[in-house]
């Protein structure tokens, strides 16, 4: 690991709720990841306080992705701090990689990190000092002379760090443009689960739902259950490790076991999230055998659906749908659970259980400088003319291929 960090201090005036106050700011960039330790407790205070949650840049889930998968990449933290009667108040959690983003323009860019398994890029942002936090990170990039452009990836598309977001480029005069944007499913309960399944399954699908369980039922015992506070997280872990590996997502080399990096990673926030009362595991049994697994986070009454395993031996029960179906029932009979991110892609089964969406979206940002400005600017025209040029030499224009001009 690289034992470096830059600590930048910031003295400027920034608005906030009470009006124009004068506030004294700091921003510390580590790269050396063992630093992050001497950090803990106010960043554990700070994921309490924050204006939107996010447990994927908890301490407890960052730390363990940091040690597992940034080899070979440019990664730091950016923690934001403010002076408050003596001490320093930590703020914001920023961490950023690196890399020359638009192989077509000489240019590098920071990003929001984002590991294989990382589903959410939204900052951690105190809510008290969230203009001030905002805007001392943003300063903090304008003085960074090799990287021109800042990429917020996969934050929330709605609520109040988008609209910070929105407020702080614009009053900077920082060119943006949303250059991704696609809305996942996402899961809030209604009045109780009998009608929210009637509202979201369609008769013929619930009938077939039905005999497709009825089926297996004449195979053997069937039982849902969730791994209790009191309960053996070592054999739920093994468990849900062997149920993936032996699917295809084992055999392409997607599963937590298919390496020691990502298996190391499932291990440590899974055994960190049970510690804290934080993961949620359930399980769809055939004679006490797991046929489906779901694996989630919970955090200030927000629930990340992070992944689902089932037996591919019995796919044609679609074990993993019937596992969501009681995940549905199980979610309305708890009311510590406001609603539940999937964390999926775009197009995904969870699309047809779930009844609502959250957009999920990319700003492209100049860091203030006018090479970033000129670039953010002329994007859009510069896809166009790359769109109608390749639409002219091979008689098509793909949506496929635009996204690869921009990688």
């Amino acid at each position: 690991m690289n034992s470096k960090s830059h600590i930048v201090t910031l003295d400027a005036r920034y608005q906030w709720r009470a009006g124009p106050i004068r506030e004294r700011m700091s921003v510390l960039a580590i790269e050396d990841f063992d630093m992050l330790e001497d950090h803990v407790q106010a960043w554990e205070d700070l994921a309490g306080e924050a204006l939107e949650p996010n447990p994927f840049y908890e301490p407890w889930m960052l730390m363990p992705a940091l040690r597992s998968f940034t080899r070979g990449k440019d990664i730091r933290v950016v923690l934001v701090f403010a002076a408050e009667q003596g001490e320093s108040v930590l703020c914001g959690v920023f961490p950023l990689q690196k890399r020359s983003r638009y192989k077509k323009l000489p240019v590098a860019a920071f990003s929001l990190w984002q590991h294989i398994y990382c589903a959410l890029c939204t900052p951690l942002i105190r809510v008290g000092y969230a203009r001030q936090c905002l805007d001392a990170f943003l300063d903090w990039l304008s003085l960074q002379r090799d990287c021109a452009l800042i990429e917020f990836n996969l934050v929330s598309g709605e609520g109040p760090f988008n609209r910070l977001l929105n407020d702080c480029l614009a009053n900077r005069g920082c060119a943006n443009l949303v250059c991704d944007s696609y809305s996942r499913a996402l899961f809030r309960p209604m009045e109780n689960a009998d009608k929210y399944l009637r509202t979201a399954i369609s008769p013929k699908h619930w009938k077939d739902m039905r005999r497709r369980s009825r089926r297996l039922s004449e195979i053997g015992r069937l039982e849902c259950d969730q791994l209790l506070p009191d309960g053996d997280v070592d054999t739920w872990m093994d468990e849900f490790l062997q149920l993936e590996a032996s699917g295809w997502k084992g055999k392409q080399g997607g599963a937590f076991a298919s390496n020691k990096a990502s298996r190391d990673y499932f291990v440590a926030i899974a055994k960190q999230g049970f510690k804290r009362g934080k993961l949620m595991m359930s399980a769809f049994r055939l004679n006490g055998r797991p046929l489906a697994h779901k694996f989630s986070i919970i955090t200030r009454g927000e629930a990340f659906a992070l992944k689902t395993a089932y037996n591919e031996e019995y796919a044609h029960f679609s074990p993993g749908i019937l596992l969501e179906v009681e995940n549905i029932r199980h979610l309305h009979d708890r009311s510590d659970i406001e609603w539940m991110d999937s964390c999926a892609a775009q197009a995904h089964f969870i699309n047809r259980l779930w009844l609502d969406r959250r957009k999920i979206h990319t700003v492209l940002a100049s860091t203030g400088g006018r090479r970033g400005n000129v670039v953010v600017s002329a994007m859009p025209l510069m896809k166009q003319v790359n769109r109608r040029l390749r639409g002219f030499l091979n008689g098509t224009s793909t949506r496929k291929e635009d996204e690869k001009w921009s990688r």
